[in-house]
């Protein structure tokens, strides 16, 4: 018997001979089911769906495109944020110190890396050179007497009131023939740009030694090494010795002097490894991956004070809490034995600069970190504190403590940003250290 062949229903949906086409991408992913399907469209994959901003392709492009907004608005906050922090930065704008504070303003000019001592009643601060790291200066200002002592020197009965003196009074007319002698012709000013200088008595002989950093001469001109000088006076004339006492040039030089003596009377110098010199760019020359090392040495000295013996010993390194650096090393015992090392990290041009500390049973570590930051950008409105120096006063005041304290901090002036010196007391309890007023 001849069958005639089945016809399909093409209304019917659940023929077997029914073929559908695969829902595309778009379908799939920005249309949604809908409850109805036309029987007549069952071959058309968008049948039985439409478009919905709830679809998951909908959902998921509203939330790249809101993550990619608020990528881009933070980004321009933060550098809108940086900007104007900068400009803050190089005016001084609401971090010049106000309001209860146990420091002092001494020196508004600038007076960086003060060194501070007493001496027969008498304070006496020395400091690098004024013409040295001043942010945003007019080109139609400059400070009295502006890059002529290789030295700065002041002086204060009290501690409180200070008396800046003129280039007449350097202290270090003279520098050592290793340094650069050479002058710039576009500022008139010598290129040996000389640092933080530090100072002591010597125990052998009651001399007084005058430590301090400056631009070699020959082909490294941007690298600093360490000379000293002698006098018979504390204010000078220092007469310059001729020879380096440290001079690493491949290492990126040597900055930052810190003389002290020990209970039997041993001379140490305590300096920094200038890394960051040699660094590979960023800030303070350091910031670029590989970062150099920035040591700070202490090294043993003959009697003499100015004579190295052995090798030097590492106190401390950088850490990457630190940034691109540590320097400015200062030593001293309390009462207690404990020796402290005070030391800055960050960049000195830059909010990031700051004072820390370490302490130690032993001259010769090794120093453990204080666990917090002892000064700090915005500590009493501060900007960029650090380099500080240590000294204790003599008499019925050493009896009661007596321990004096200087550093530097950015100040904004009419010759621009400079580092004004201040001063404060501070006290010695266990392993803290503790600001205090000066009376």
């Amino acid at each position: 018997m001849f069958h005639r062949p089945r016809r399909r229903n093409p209304l019917h949906p659940h023929d077997a001979t029914t073929v559908t086409e695969q829902p595309s991408f778009i379908t799939r992913h920005f249309y949604i089911p809908i409850t109805i399907i036309p029987l007549d469209d069952v071959k058309n994959p968008s049948s039985g769906r439409r478009f919905s901003l709830l679809s998951r392709g909908c959902i998921t492009i509203f939330i790249t495109t809101f993550l990619i907004l608020t990528t881009i608005i933070c980004a321009v906050v933060a550098t809108a944020w940086k900007k104007q922090h900068d400009a803050d930065f190089e005016s001084g704008t609401n971090y010049f110190p106000t309001g209860p504070s146990p420091f002092h303003q001494a020196i508004t000019a600038n007076f960086p890396d003060p060194a501070i001592v007493q001496y027969n009643g008498t304070w006496y601060a020395f400091a690098t050179n004024n013409a040295a790291g001043i942010l945003d200066q007019p080109f139609n200002k400059t400070v009295a007497d502006y890059g002529k002592s290789n030295i700065q020197l002041a002086t204060s009965p009290d501690f409180v009131t200070w008396t800046l003196s003129n280039s007449s009074r350097d202290p270090l007319p003279r520098l050592g023939i290793w340094a650069d002698a050479e002058v710039n012709n576009a500022t008139n000013l010598p290129r040996a740009n000389v640092w933080a200088p530090d100072l002591l008595r010597r125990p052998s002989d009651g001399k007084w030694l005058l430590y301090y950093s400056a631009a070699c001469s020959g082909a490294a001109k941007r690298t600093h090494c360490i000379g000293a000088a002698v006098a018979e006076e504390v204010t000078g004339p220092y007469a310059p010795l001729n020879t380096t006492i440290t001079c690493p040039i491949s290492a990126g030089g040597a900055i930052d002097p810190a003389p002290v003596v020990d209970g039997d009377g041993t001379v140490w110098l305590a300096y920094k490894i200038d890394g960051n010199n040699v660094g590979n760019g960023g800030e303070c020359g350091n910031s670029i991956k590989p970062l150099a090392s920035t040591p700070i040495l202490l090294q043993r000295m003959t009697p003499d004070g100015v004579t190295p013996v052995d090798e030097p010993i590492r106190l401390l390194d950088r850490e990457r809490s630190d940034g691109p650096l540590v320097e400015a090393p200062a030593l001293v015992q309390s009462d207690e034995g404990w020796w402290f090392l005070f030391f800055s990290s960050g960049c000195t041009r830059n909010p990031s600069y700051d004072l820390k500390y370490a302490y130690s049973r032993n001259l010769t570590g090794p120093y453990t970190r204080a666990p917090r930051r002892l000064l700090k950008t915005g500590d009493w409105g501060f900007l960029a504190p650090g380099s500080v120096s240590v000294a204790r006063s003599e008499g019925s005041a050493a009896e009661l403590g007596g321990w004096r304290m200087a550093m530097h901090a950015r100040v904004a002036t009419e010759w621009g940003g400079v580092r004004a010196m201040f001063t404060a007391g501070v006290r010695f309890e266990g392993t803290e250290v503790i600001f205090e007023e000066l009376v």
